[in-house]
């Protein structure tokens, strides 16, 4: 079955409402995904989540530390998960190491102000990746999403 770039095919933890937002309370999205036409094309590969500077990040769903370090000069941590999505997050501070486990909820690093792409706030980058492809990670937190779809005349 052929599926839209971007798009989340749904297998065990990967379906809707399987990922918990990783701010409390549930954050505003400040900017959505945007798939790109191509790998290195222009888009916005994660969602930006409004927060604030010192906030607790948390684990979106169970999984094992699979990144801790600098990525373009910003703190990111990855987590990879049994279903082989891998959630990221930015600008994030941890102690945590690569090999660790964690589990859905647990604090994971501090968001920290950076360099980022967030005009007037403090944002948390979240993404979702299926080996090199990034997913919009929206579906999974189980937010309904409107599709509106052609009628017939």
């Amino acid at each position: 079955m052929e599926r839209a770039a971007g798009q989340v095919e749904e297998t065990g933890e990967d379906r809707a409402g399987s990922w918990q937002w990783p701010l409390r309370p549930r954050p505003e999205v400040a900017a959505a995904f945007d798939a790109p036409s191509s790998r290195w094309g222009p888009g916005h590969r994660g969602l930006d989540l409004v927060g604030s500077n010192g906030a607790e990040v948390r684990a979106v769903a169970d999984g094992v530390v699979s990144h801790r370090g600098r990525v373009a000069g910003r703190p990111t941590i990855s987590v990879t998960h049994a279903s082989g999505l891998r959630s990221t997050y930015e600008p994030v501070t941890s102690e945590l190491r690569t090999g660790e486990r964690v589990e859905r909820g647990e604090v994971i690093g501090e968001l920290v102000e950076g360099p980022d792409h967030c005009a007037e706030a403090t944002c948390l980058h979240l993404g979702a990746l299926r080996g090199r492809d990034y997913l919009d990670p929206f579906p999974l937190f189980g937010s309904p999403r409107v599709i509106l779809l052609p009628t017939a005349p």
